[in-house]
């Protein structure tokens, strides 16, 4: 993850619960 995408993530609200979901949504998406 480049440095300026973490950036603006980290100004969103709860932004590891949404990455948190993404990722798991793809994961399972892999299965």
């Amino acid at each position: 993850m480049d440095a300026g995408l973490l950036a603006w993530l980290r100004r969103q609200k709860r932004y590891q619960t949404r990455i948190n979901a993404v990722l798991r949504t793809y994961m399972e998406a892999q299965k």
